[in-house]
Protein backbone atom coordinates (compact mmCIF):
# COMPACT_ATOMS: atom_id res chain seq x y z
CA UNK A 1 0.00 0.00 0.00
CA UNK A 2 1.09 3.60 -0.53
CA UNK A 3 0.49 6.10 2.23
CA UNK A 4 -1.86 8.96 1.41
CA UNK A 5 -3.28 10.44 4.79
CA UNK A 6 -3.79 11.63 4.39
CA UNK A 7 20.35 11.16 -14.20
CA UNK A 8 20.15 14.90 -15.07
CA UNK A 9 17.47 15.44 -12.50
CA UNK A 10 19.73 14.22 -9.73
CA UNK A 11 22.51 16.54 -10.90
CA UNK A 12 20.04 19.42 -10.61
CA UNK A 13 19.26 18.46 -7.03
CA UNK A 14 22.92 18.32 -6.02
CA UNK A 15 23.17 22.10 -5.94
CA UNK A 16 20.50 22.17 -3.26
CA UNK A 17 21.65 19.45 -0.88
CA UNK A 18 24.57 21.22 0.74
CA UNK A 19 24.77 19.01 3.85
CA UNK A 20 25.40 15.92 1.79
CA UNK A 21 28.76 17.16 0.58
CA UNK A 22 27.72 19.09 -2.53
CA UNK A 23 28.03 22.81 -3.13
CA UNK A 24 26.26 25.29 -0.85
CA UNK A 25 25.01 28.16 -2.98
CA UNK A 26 26.51 31.56 -2.23
CA UNK A 27 24.26 34.64 -2.08
CA UNK A 28 24.37 37.15 -4.93
CA UNK A 29 27.13 39.74 -4.74
CA UNK A 30 26.17 42.68 -2.56
CA UNK A 31 23.42 40.82 -0.72
CA UNK A 32 23.40 41.93 2.93
CA UNK A 33 20.98 42.08 5.82
CA UNK A 34 19.82 45.67 5.55
CA UNK A 35 17.46 45.70 8.55
CA UNK A 36 15.51 43.36 10.81
CA UNK A 37 13.00 42.84 7.98
CA UNK A 38 15.29 43.00 4.92
CA UNK A 39 17.26 39.78 5.00
CA UNK A 40 19.73 38.20 2.60
CA UNK A 41 19.11 34.70 1.21
CA UNK A 42 21.08 32.62 -1.29
CA UNK A 43 18.89 34.08 -4.06
CA UNK A 44 18.65 37.72 -2.97
CA UNK A 45 17.13 40.00 -0.37
CA UNK A 46 13.62 39.50 1.00
CA UNK A 47 11.56 41.97 2.98
CA UNK A 48 9.23 40.62 5.64
CA UNK A 49 6.73 42.34 7.90
CA UNK A 50 6.46 42.89 11.63
CA UNK A 51 3.25 41.58 13.21
CA UNK A 52 3.24 42.39 16.90
CA UNK A 53 6.33 40.76 18.37
CA UNK A 54 6.86 38.47 15.38
CA UNK A 55 8.69 38.99 12.10
CA UNK A 56 7.02 37.14 9.24
CA UNK A 57 8.66 36.28 5.92
CA UNK A 58 6.23 34.57 3.58
CA UNK A 59 6.38 33.05 0.13
CA UNK A 60 10.16 32.68 -0.17
CA UNK A 61 11.09 30.34 -3.05
CA UNK A 62 13.38 27.50 -1.99
CA UNK A 63 13.39 25.88 -5.45
CA UNK A 64 12.58 26.73 -9.04
CA UNK A 65 8.95 26.34 -10.15
CA UNK A 66 8.52 22.63 -11.07
CA UNK A 67 6.87 23.42 -14.39
CA UNK A 68 7.40 22.38 -18.01
CA UNK A 69 10.56 20.28 -18.24
CA UNK A 70 11.06 20.49 -14.45
CA UNK A 71 7.76 18.72 -13.74
CA UNK A 72 8.49 15.31 -12.17
CA UNK A 73 12.13 16.08 -11.51
CA UNK A 74 13.84 16.70 -8.18
CA UNK A 75 13.70 20.42 -7.38
CA UNK A 76 16.16 22.75 -9.09
CA UNK A 77 17.72 25.79 -7.35
CA UNK A 78 15.61 28.96 -7.26
CA UNK A 79 16.53 31.80 -9.58
CA UNK A 80 18.32 34.79 -8.09
CA UNK A 81 16.79 38.26 -8.21
CA UNK A 82 17.99 41.82 -8.04
CA UNK A 83 16.74 44.30 -5.48
CA UNK A 84 14.45 43.43 -2.59
CA UNK A 85 11.71 40.83 -3.01
CA UNK A 86 8.57 41.29 -0.92
CA UNK A 87 7.95 38.49 1.57
CA UNK A 88 4.77 39.99 2.99
CA UNK A 89 2.36 37.52 1.39
CA UNK A 90 2.12 33.78 1.01
CA UNK A 91 3.04 32.13 -2.26
CA UNK A 92 0.72 29.95 -4.31
CA UNK A 93 -0.66 26.78 -2.81
CA UNK A 94 0.15 23.63 -4.79
CA UNK A 95 -2.57 22.36 -7.18
CA UNK A 96 -5.38 20.46 -5.44
CA UNK A 97 -9.14 20.17 -5.36
CA UNK A 98 -11.20 23.23 -4.46
CA UNK A 99 -13.84 20.88 -2.94
CA UNK A 100 -16.35 22.14 -5.46
CA UNK A 101 -15.48 20.09 -8.52
CA UNK A 102 -12.65 22.36 -9.58
CA UNK A 103 -8.95 22.88 -8.96
CA UNK A 104 -7.12 25.55 -6.97
CA UNK A 105 -3.45 26.36 -6.77
CA UNK A 106 -0.51 26.71 -9.12
CA UNK A 107 2.50 24.53 -9.91
CA UNK A 108 4.75 27.48 -9.05
CA UNK A 109 4.35 26.70 -5.37
CA UNK A 110 7.70 25.65 -3.90
CA UNK A 111 7.95 28.32 -1.22
CA UNK A 112 8.37 28.44 2.52
CA UNK A 113 7.44 30.83 5.31
CA UNK A 114 9.59 31.92 8.24
CA UNK A 115 8.39 33.32 11.56
CA UNK A 116 10.78 34.65 14.16
CA UNK A 117 10.81 37.18 16.95
CA UNK A 118 10.84 40.96 16.72
CA UNK A 119 13.27 42.36 17.67
CA UNK A 120 15.69 39.71 16.36
CA UNK A 121 17.05 37.24 18.93
CA UNK A 122 20.40 37.92 20.56
CA UNK A 123 21.61 34.36 19.93
CA UNK A 124 20.78 31.71 17.31
CA UNK A 125 17.53 29.93 18.10
CA UNK A 126 16.36 26.36 17.47
CA UNK A 127 14.48 25.95 14.20
CA UNK A 128 11.19 24.06 13.85
CA UNK A 129 10.30 23.05 10.28
CA UNK A 130 6.66 21.99 9.90
CA UNK A 131 5.34 19.63 7.19
CA UNK A 132 1.60 20.04 6.73
CA UNK A 133 -0.89 17.20 6.43
CA UNK A 134 -3.64 16.50 3.92
CA UNK A 135 -3.05 12.94 2.65
CA UNK A 136 -0.25 14.28 0.40
CA UNK A 137 -3.15 15.42 -1.79
CA UNK A 138 -4.33 18.56 0.02
CA UNK A 139 -3.22 21.36 2.27
CA UNK A 140 -0.60 24.07 2.28
CA UNK A 141 1.92 25.89 4.42
CA UNK A 142 -0.41 28.85 4.85
CA UNK A 143 -3.10 27.32 7.01
CA UNK A 144 -3.98 27.54 10.66
CA UNK A 145 -0.49 27.30 12.18
CA UNK A 146 0.67 30.59 10.70
CA UNK A 147 -2.41 32.76 10.28
CA UNK A 148 -1.73 35.10 11.97
CA UNK A 149 1.93 34.82 12.98
CA UNK A 150 2.08 31.91 15.44
CA UNK A 151 2.69 32.55 19.16
CA UNK A 152 4.91 29.43 19.18
CA UNK A 153 7.82 31.50 17.91
CA UNK A 154 7.73 33.73 20.98
CA UNK A 155 8.97 30.72 22.95
CA UNK A 156 12.53 30.94 21.67
CA UNK A 157 12.30 29.21 18.30
CA UNK A 158 12.23 30.05 14.61
CA UNK A 159 9.32 28.40 12.75
CA UNK A 160 9.44 27.42 9.08
CA UNK A 161 6.39 26.07 7.22
CA UNK A 162 6.94 24.33 3.92
CA UNK A 163 5.05 23.76 0.66
CA UNK A 164 5.61 20.58 -1.34
CA UNK A 165 4.14 19.10 -4.51
CA UNK A 166 0.93 17.15 -3.96
CA UNK A 167 -0.95 14.28 -5.55
CA UNK A 168 0.14 13.03 -8.94
CA UNK A 169 2.23 16.16 -9.48
CA UNK A 170 4.26 15.24 -6.41
CA UNK A 171 4.20 11.45 -6.30
CA UNK A 172 3.85 10.14 -9.87
CA UNK A 173 6.03 7.13 -10.72
CA UNK A 174 6.59 5.84 -14.27
CA UNK A 175 9.25 3.60 -15.86
CA UNK A 176 10.31 6.37 -18.25
CA UNK A 177 10.81 8.73 -15.31
CA UNK A 178 12.85 6.07 -13.56
CA UNK A 179 15.10 5.73 -16.61
CA UNK A 180 15.44 9.50 -16.86
CA UNK A 181 16.09 9.78 -13.12
CA UNK A 182 18.89 7.26 -12.94
CA UNK A 183 16.82 4.52 -11.33
CA UNK A 184 14.30 6.50 -9.30
CA UNK A 185 10.93 8.21 -9.77
CA UNK A 186 8.02 9.32 -7.62
CA UNK A 187 8.48 10.90 -4.18
CA UNK A 188 9.03 14.34 -5.74
CA UNK A 189 7.15 15.84 -2.82
CA UNK A 190 9.70 14.29 -0.47
CA UNK A 191 12.53 15.71 -2.61
CA UNK A 192 10.84 19.09 -2.09
CA UNK A 193 10.96 18.64 1.69
CA UNK A 194 14.65 17.75 1.48
CA UNK A 195 15.30 20.82 -0.67
CA UNK A 196 13.45 23.00 1.83
CA UNK A 197 15.49 21.58 4.72
CA UNK A 198 18.64 22.23 2.71
CA UNK A 199 17.53 25.83 2.10
CA UNK A 200 16.98 26.19 5.84
CA UNK A 201 20.47 24.86 6.53
CA UNK A 202 21.99 27.36 4.10
CA UNK A 203 19.94 30.46 4.97
CA UNK A 204 18.26 30.32 8.36
CA UNK A 205 21.12 31.89 10.30
CA UNK A 206 20.26 35.24 8.68
CA UNK A 207 16.80 34.98 10.23
CA UNK A 208 18.09 34.25 13.73
CA UNK A 209 17.95 30.45 13.48
CA UNK A 210 20.62 27.88 14.28
CA UNK A 211 21.19 25.72 11.16
CA UNK A 212 22.74 23.02 13.35
CA UNK A 213 19.69 22.76 15.62
CA UNK A 214 16.75 21.95 13.36
CA UNK A 215 13.66 19.93 14.27
CA UNK A 216 11.44 18.66 11.46
CA UNK A 217 7.88 17.77 12.46
CA UNK A 218 4.62 17.05 10.72
CA UNK A 219 1.00 16.12 11.27
CA UNK A 220 -1.11 13.42 9.59
CA UNK A 221 0.43 12.78 6.14
CA UNK A 222 3.15 15.22 7.17
CA UNK A 223 3.93 12.88 10.05
CA UNK A 224 4.31 9.93 7.66
CA UNK A 225 6.53 12.14 5.52
CA UNK A 226 8.74 12.82 8.54
CA UNK A 227 9.02 9.07 9.08
CA UNK A 228 10.21 8.77 5.48
CA UNK A 229 12.73 11.57 6.05
CA UNK A 230 14.09 9.72 9.08
CA UNK A 231 15.26 6.89 6.79
CA UNK A 232 15.98 8.90 3.63
CA UNK A 233 19.74 9.04 2.90
CA UNK A 234 19.73 12.55 1.31
CA UNK A 235 17.85 13.93 4.34
CA UNK A 236 20.40 12.80 6.90
CA UNK A 237 22.27 15.62 8.60
CA UNK A 238 19.59 18.20 7.77
CA UNK A 239 17.82 17.91 11.15
CA UNK A 240 18.74 16.77 14.64
CA UNK A 241 15.26 16.16 16.07
CA UNK A 242 11.91 15.02 14.70
CA UNK A 243 8.24 15.06 15.60
CA UNK A 244 5.41 12.87 14.31
CA UNK A 245 1.80 13.80 15.07
CA UNK A 246 -1.05 11.41 14.22
CA UNK A 247 0.24 9.20 11.42
CA UNK A 248 2.69 6.33 10.95
CA UNK A 249 3.80 4.19 8.02
CA UNK A 250 3.27 0.61 9.27
CA UNK A 251 5.74 -2.10 8.39
CA UNK A 252 5.46 -3.37 4.83
CA UNK A 253 3.20 -0.57 3.62
CA UNK A 254 5.63 0.51 0.91
CA UNK A 255 6.90 -2.99 0.15
CA UNK A 256 5.51 -3.00 -3.40
CA UNK A 257 8.16 -0.46 -4.35
CA UNK A 258 8.23 1.24 -7.73
CA UNK A 259 6.53 -1.69 -9.48
CA UNK A 260 3.45 -1.20 -7.33
CA UNK A 261 3.66 2.57 -7.80
CA UNK A 262 3.73 2.12 -11.58
CA UNK A 263 0.57 0.04 -11.41
CA UNK A 264 -1.22 2.54 -9.19
CA UNK A 265 -0.25 5.52 -11.37
CA UNK A 266 -0.63 3.92 -14.81
CA UNK A 267 -4.21 5.21 -15.43
CA UNK A 268 -2.92 8.78 -15.78
CA UNK A 269 -1.23 8.19 -19.14
CA UNK A 270 -4.33 7.10 -21.10
CA UNK A 271 -6.59 9.47 -19.15
CA UNK A 272 -4.70 12.53 -20.45
CA UNK A 273 -4.27 11.13 -23.96
CA UNK A 274 -0.57 10.28 -23.85
CA UNK A 275 -0.72 6.49 -24.29
CA UNK A 276 0.22 6.59 -27.98
CA UNK A 277 2.62 9.54 -27.78
CA UNK A 278 6.08 9.00 -29.23
CA UNK A 279 7.59 10.80 -26.22
CA UNK A 280 5.30 9.95 -23.29
CA UNK A 281 7.09 12.21 -20.82
CA UNK A 282 7.01 15.22 -23.13
CA UNK A 283 3.31 14.61 -23.65
CA UNK A 284 2.65 14.31 -19.91
CA UNK A 285 4.66 17.45 -19.13
CA UNK A 286 2.56 19.42 -21.60
CA UNK A 287 -0.72 18.45 -19.91
CA UNK A 288 -2.18 21.31 -17.83
CA UNK A 289 -1.79 20.82 -14.09
CA UNK A 290 -5.54 21.19 -13.60
CA UNK A 291 -6.16 18.23 -15.90
CA UNK A 292 -3.82 16.07 -13.84
CA UNK A 293 -5.53 17.06 -10.60
CA UNK A 294 -8.92 16.35 -12.17
CA UNK A 295 -7.61 12.90 -13.13
CA UNK A 296 -6.74 12.06 -9.54
CA UNK A 297 -10.22 13.23 -8.47
CA UNK A 298 -11.96 10.93 -10.95
CA UNK A 299 -13.79 8.22 -8.95
CA UNK A 300 -12.35 4.74 -9.37
CA UNK A 301 -9.37 5.81 -11.49
CA UNK A 302 -6.65 5.68 -8.81
CA UNK A 303 -6.27 3.49 -5.74
CA UNK A 304 -3.53 5.35 -3.85
CA UNK A 305 -1.27 8.30 -4.49
CA UNK A 306 1.65 8.78 -2.17
CA UNK A 307 4.97 7.53 -0.91
CA UNK A 308 6.75 4.53 -2.41
CA UNK A 309 10.03 2.75 -1.78
CA UNK A 310 12.58 3.82 -4.36
CA UNK A 311 16.36 3.41 -4.57
CA UNK A 312 17.40 6.95 -3.60
CA UNK A 313 14.75 8.71 -1.52
CA UNK A 314 13.15 5.89 0.51
CA UNK A 315 15.33 2.87 -0.21
CA UNK A 316 14.29 0.92 2.91
CA UNK A 317 10.99 0.12 4.60
CA UNK A 318 10.60 3.09 6.98
CA UNK A 319 9.19 0.98 9.81
CA UNK A 320 11.71 -1.85 9.46
CA UNK A 321 14.67 0.54 9.22
CA UNK A 322 13.67 2.34 12.41
CA UNK A 323 13.11 -1.00 14.12
CA UNK A 324 16.56 -2.21 13.08
CA UNK A 325 18.53 0.91 13.93
CA UNK A 326 16.26 3.15 16.01
CA UNK A 327 15.52 6.72 15.08
CA UNK A 328 18.66 8.59 13.97
CA UNK A 329 17.53 11.54 16.14
CA UNK A 330 15.39 12.03 19.26
CA UNK A 331 11.74 11.56 18.31
CA UNK A 332 8.56 13.09 19.73
CA UNK A 333 5.59 11.00 18.59
CA UNK A 334 1.92 10.69 19.45
CA UNK A 335 -1.74 10.62 18.52
CA UNK A 336 -5.13 11.96 19.57
CA UNK A 337 -7.64 9.86 21.48
CA UNK A 338 -10.35 10.55 18.88
CA UNK A 339 -8.13 10.63 15.79
CA UNK A 340 -10.92 8.71 14.08
CA UNK A 341 -12.93 11.95 13.88
CA UNK A 342 -12.05 13.86 10.74
CA UNK A 343 -9.80 11.11 9.44
CA UNK A 344 -10.58 10.88 5.72
CA UNK A 345 -13.59 13.11 6.36
CA UNK A 346 -15.46 10.37 8.21
CA UNK A 347 -16.95 9.52 11.61
CA UNK A 348 -18.99 12.51 12.75
CA UNK A 349 -20.20 11.76 16.31
CA UNK A 350 -23.22 13.98 15.71
CA UNK A 351 -24.58 11.65 13.03
CA UNK A 352 -26.72 9.01 14.77
CA UNK A 353 -25.49 5.42 14.53
CA UNK A 354 -27.42 2.54 16.06
CA UNK A 355 -25.71 -0.34 17.80
CA UNK A 356 -26.86 -2.64 14.99
CA UNK A 357 -25.45 -0.32 12.33
CA UNK A 358 -22.19 -0.06 14.25
CA UNK A 359 -21.89 -3.84 14.43
CA UNK A 360 -22.66 -4.16 10.72
CA UNK A 361 -20.00 -1.58 9.85
CA UNK A 362 -17.38 -3.39 11.93
CA UNK A 363 -18.21 -6.75 10.36
CA UNK A 364 -18.07 -5.23 6.86
CA UNK A 365 -14.67 -3.68 7.55
CA UNK A 366 -12.92 -6.46 9.46
CA UNK A 367 -14.43 -9.81 8.49
CA UNK A 368 -12.74 -9.74 5.06
CA UNK A 369 -9.38 -9.33 6.80
CA UNK A 370 -9.55 -12.38 9.05
CA UNK A 371 -12.16 -14.93 10.06
CA UNK A 372 -13.99 -13.80 13.19
CA UNK A 373 -12.28 -10.40 13.21
CA UNK A 374 -15.53 -8.44 13.38
CA UNK A 375 -16.72 -10.28 16.48
CA UNK A 376 -13.34 -9.82 18.16
CA UNK A 377 -13.30 -6.09 17.46
CA UNK A 378 -16.84 -5.72 18.80
CA UNK A 379 -15.81 -7.56 21.95
CA UNK A 380 -12.88 -5.18 22.42
CA UNK A 381 -14.98 -2.09 21.62
CA UNK A 382 -18.53 -2.86 22.79
CA UNK A 383 -21.02 -0.11 22.03
CA UNK A 384 -22.20 -0.30 25.64
CA UNK A 385 -18.77 0.90 26.85
CA UNK A 386 -19.08 4.22 25.01
CA UNK A 387 -21.46 7.15 25.24
CA UNK A 388 -22.86 6.27 21.81
CA UNK A 389 -22.13 3.56 19.22
CA UNK A 390 -20.55 6.24 17.02
CA UNK A 391 -17.95 7.01 19.68
CA UNK A 392 -17.17 3.28 19.78
CA UNK A 393 -16.72 3.35 16.00
CA UNK A 394 -14.48 6.40 16.32
CA UNK A 395 -12.32 4.61 18.89
CA UNK A 396 -11.89 1.62 16.59
CA UNK A 397 -10.91 3.74 13.59
CA UNK A 398 -8.52 5.97 15.51
CA UNK A 399 -6.79 3.04 17.20
CA UNK A 400 -6.59 0.86 14.10
CA UNK A 401 -5.30 3.51 11.71
CA UNK A 402 -3.22 5.76 13.99
CA UNK A 403 -2.82 5.09 17.73
CA UNK A 404 -1.87 1.41 17.54
CA UNK A 405 0.60 1.88 14.67
CA UNK A 406 2.05 4.81 16.65
CA UNK A 407 2.55 2.56 19.66
CA UNK A 408 4.08 -0.12 17.47
CA UNK A 409 6.57 2.29 15.91
CA UNK A 410 7.53 3.71 19.31
CA UNK A 411 8.09 0.16 20.57
CA UNK A 412 10.14 -0.76 17.51
CA UNK A 413 12.38 2.31 17.58
CA UNK A 414 12.92 2.58 21.34
CA UNK A 415 15.99 1.30 23.13
CA UNK A 416 18.27 2.24 25.99
CA UNK A 417 21.21 2.79 23.65
CA UNK A 418 19.15 4.59 21.02
CA UNK A 419 18.02 8.22 20.72
CA UNK A 420 15.12 8.88 23.06
CA UNK A 421 11.47 8.48 22.11
CA UNK A 422 8.87 10.73 23.77
CA UNK A 423 5.28 9.54 23.26
CA UNK A 424 2.10 11.55 23.94
CA UNK A 425 -1.66 11.08 23.74
CA UNK A 426 -3.71 14.26 23.25
CA UNK A 427 -7.11 13.86 24.95
CA UNK A 428 -8.30 17.43 25.48
CA UNK A 429 -11.81 18.48 24.43
CA UNK A 430 -12.42 22.07 23.37
CA UNK A 431 -14.56 23.65 26.10
CA UNK A 432 -16.05 26.80 24.58
CA UNK A 433 -17.73 25.35 21.50
CA UNK A 434 -20.46 22.73 21.68
CA UNK A 435 -19.73 21.24 18.27
CA UNK A 436 -15.95 21.05 18.76
CA UNK A 437 -16.51 19.61 22.21
CA UNK A 438 -18.63 16.83 20.69
CA UNK A 439 -15.71 15.91 18.43
CA UNK A 440 -13.49 15.44 21.49
CA UNK A 441 -9.76 15.04 20.69
CA UNK A 442 -10.32 14.92 16.94
CA UNK A 443 -7.73 14.52 14.18
CA UNK A 444 -5.76 17.83 14.06
CA UNK A 445 -7.13 19.00 17.45
CA UNK A 446 -3.66 19.35 18.97
CA UNK A 447 -2.35 21.74 16.32
CA UNK A 448 -3.95 24.88 17.71
CA UNK A 449 -2.36 24.05 21.08
CA UNK A 450 1.06 23.36 19.56
CA UNK A 451 1.13 26.61 17.57
CA UNK A 452 -0.91 28.71 20.01
CA UNK A 453 -3.30 29.85 17.28
CA UNK A 454 -7.07 29.61 17.46
CA UNK A 455 -7.92 31.98 14.61
CA UNK A 456 -9.15 29.08 12.47
CA UNK A 457 -9.36 25.70 14.19
CA UNK A 458 -8.52 23.06 11.59
CA UNK A 459 -11.73 21.03 11.63
CA UNK A 460 -14.10 23.98 11.24
CA UNK A 461 -11.76 26.72 9.94
CA UNK A 462 -13.53 29.08 12.34
CA UNK A 463 -12.15 31.14 15.25
CA UNK A 464 -12.24 29.73 18.76
CA UNK A 465 -11.89 31.49 22.11
CA UNK A 466 -9.95 29.28 24.52
CA UNK A 467 -10.75 29.20 28.22
CA UNK A 468 -8.23 30.33 30.81
CA UNK A 469 -7.47 26.67 31.57
CA UNK A 470 -6.95 25.98 27.87
CA UNK A 471 -4.49 28.85 27.64
CA UNK A 472 -2.54 27.17 30.44
CA UNK A 473 -2.56 23.93 28.43
CA UNK A 474 -1.36 25.86 25.37
CA UNK A 475 1.51 27.21 27.45
CA UNK A 476 2.39 23.72 28.65
CA UNK A 477 2.26 22.11 25.20
CA UNK A 478 4.23 24.88 23.50
CA UNK A 479 6.76 24.51 26.29
CA UNK A 480 7.13 20.78 25.74
CA UNK A 481 7.50 21.14 21.96
CA UNK A 482 9.96 24.02 22.06
CA UNK A 483 12.14 22.50 24.78
CA UNK A 484 12.27 19.31 22.74
CA UNK A 485 13.22 21.35 19.68
CA UNK A 486 16.01 23.02 21.62
CA UNK A 487 17.49 20.04 23.46
CA UNK A 488 15.82 16.77 22.46
CA UNK A 489 14.21 16.59 25.91
CA UNK A 490 10.75 18.19 26.47
CA UNK A 491 11.18 18.47 30.24
CA UNK A 492 11.95 21.55 32.27
CA UNK A 493 10.51 24.85 33.49
CA UNK A 494 8.57 23.08 36.25
CA UNK A 495 6.33 21.19 33.80
CA UNK A 496 4.72 17.86 34.65
CA UNK A 497 7.51 15.34 33.94
CA UNK A 498 7.38 13.65 30.54
CA UNK A 499 9.02 10.26 30.96
CA UNK A 500 11.15 8.86 28.18
CA UNK A 501 9.17 6.12 26.42
CA UNK A 502 10.05 2.56 27.36
CA UNK A 503 8.54 -0.62 26.02
CA UNK A 504 8.11 -2.21 29.44
CA UNK A 505 5.51 0.36 30.49
CA UNK A 506 4.24 1.70 27.15
CA UNK A 507 4.14 5.03 28.95
CA UNK A 508 2.65 8.10 27.32
CA UNK A 509 2.15 11.67 28.48
CA UNK A 510 -1.58 12.30 28.39
CA UNK A 511 -2.14 15.88 27.23
CA UNK A 512 -5.54 16.55 28.72
CA UNK A 513 -6.90 19.09 31.16
CA UNK A 514 -3.95 18.20 33.40
CA UNK A 515 -0.96 16.43 31.80
CA UNK A 516 -0.22 13.09 33.44
CA UNK A 517 1.61 9.84 32.68
CA UNK A 518 -0.52 6.82 31.73
CA UNK A 519 0.72 3.34 30.91
CA UNK A 520 -0.49 0.79 28.40
CA UNK A 521 -3.19 2.87 26.69
CA UNK A 522 -5.53 0.45 24.84
CA UNK A 523 -2.80 -2.19 24.79
CA UNK A 524 -5.25 -5.10 24.69
CA UNK A 525 -7.06 -3.56 21.74
CA UNK A 526 -3.82 -2.71 19.96
CA UNK A 527 -2.36 -6.16 20.50
CA UNK A 528 -5.26 -7.62 18.52
CA UNK A 529 -5.64 -4.88 15.89
CA UNK A 530 -1.94 -5.15 15.12
CA UNK A 531 -2.43 -8.74 13.96
CA UNK A 532 -4.74 -7.56 11.18
CA UNK A 533 -3.64 -6.23 7.78
CA UNK A 534 -3.30 -2.46 7.80
CA UNK A 535 -5.82 -0.36 5.85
Amino acid sequence: MRITHLGPALVVLSALVGCGGSTIMAPPAGCVNASSTIICTQSGQVQGVIEGNVRAFRGIPFAAPPISNLRWRPPAPPASWQGVRSAASFGNICPQTDFNGGVQGNEDCLTLNIFTTSPPPNAPQPVMVFIHGGANLLGSAQGTPDVPAPPLVTRGTVLVTVQYRLGLLGFFAHPALTTEGGGTSGNYGVWDMIAALTWVHNNISNFGGDPNNVMVFGQSAGSSDVQALLVSPPAQGLFVRAGMESSVIPGGDLSGGLAQAYAFDAPLVPFVGCASAQDVLACLRAVPANTIVQAQLTPGLFIFIGLANDPRVIPADPFAKLAQQGSPVPLLIGSNSEDGVGLNGENDPNVPLSAAAYAAAIHAQFDPLMAGAGDQVLMLYPASAYDTPEYAHIAVEGDYIITCPTRNLARAAAGAQRPAIWRYLFTHRYKNDTFLNSLRAFHTAELSFVFGNFEAVYYTQTPYTPTAAELQLVDQIMGYWTRFAATGDPNGAGAVPWLRYDTANDNVLQLGDTPATINGFHNTQCDYLSTLPQP
